[in-house]
């Protein structure tokens, strides 16, 4: 394939076509972020979570799971597999341990 160079109005008018779809997909990628953070902190305030996401699980689990948690360790169960059980993170597992 041949290049082929353009200049004098035609290269100006190509490069105002292309640097105005820059500027169109960059406005368009702000946006989207800025969406994106608003529902983020709508999520944090009223605490929901993301989809299949843990985070701040600890806080919501209750004294039997927290109890029930050390039981299965306590029986020799591994703290991932107790983890899986309870559908909570093995960091989270890890942390309630740690509290003891």
């Amino acid at each position: 394939m041949a290049a082929t160079r353009v200049s004098g109005q035609e290269g100006r008018f190509m490069f105002a076509v292309l640097a105005t779809a820059v500027e169109y997909e960059l406005e368009l990628r702000a946006e989207r972020q800025a969406e994106g953070i608003a529902a983020a902190k709508r999520r944090k305030a009223t605490g929901a979570m993301l989809p299949g996401k843990k985070t701040g699980r600890l806080a919501q689990s209750s004294p039997a799971e927290l109890a029930t948690l050390r039981r299965l360790v306590d029986e020799g169960v591994s703290v991932t597999e107790a983890a899986r059980t309870l559908k909570i993170g093995r960091s989270t597992a890890y942390e309630a341990l740690a509290r003891r």
